[in-house]
């Protein structure tokens, strides 16, 4: 009998309770979630920061690598298509040198791009 008059109280009390309290708004959850994906679009994302090294030894790897690749090529027309000869022409060496020249200005290039992009941060 005394467990009936207990689970009354507890109904009686939780009522009062529930009317005492304020309720919130039926959209409450959806200004939230907006609020949060409006901050979360906003706020800055970190960039991981990539090592000097790392980045310095691909640039040298994917650069001269693709050097070397078209030197070949330049070498290996050369000699199919003009002969022994034009390899120890001049023109041939000029050909050769300027492509060393574009691509190590190439070169410079990124790194100085590297440069000024990590004293910016």
């Amino acid at each position: 009998m005394k467990e009936k008059r207990t689970e009354t109280e507890d109904k009686q009390f939780r009522e009062l309770m529930q009317s005492a309290g304020k309720k919130a708004p039926d959209n409450l959850q959806h200004r939230i979630m907006h609020q949060i994906e409006a901050e979360h679009a906003l706020t800055r994302k970190k960039v991981p920061s990539a090592k000097k090294s790392v980045s310095l030894l691909r640039d040298l790897g994917n650069i001269f690598g693709a050097m070397y690749i078209l030197l070949a090529a330049i070498v290996g027309g050369s000699y199919l298509l003009l002969g022994e000869e034009f390899l120890k022409s001049p023109h041939f060496w000029g050909t050769v040198i300027l492509v060393s020249v574009i691509f190590s200005s190439l070169w410079m290039i990124t790194r100085i791009d590297c440069y000024v992009r990590e004293k910016k941060k």
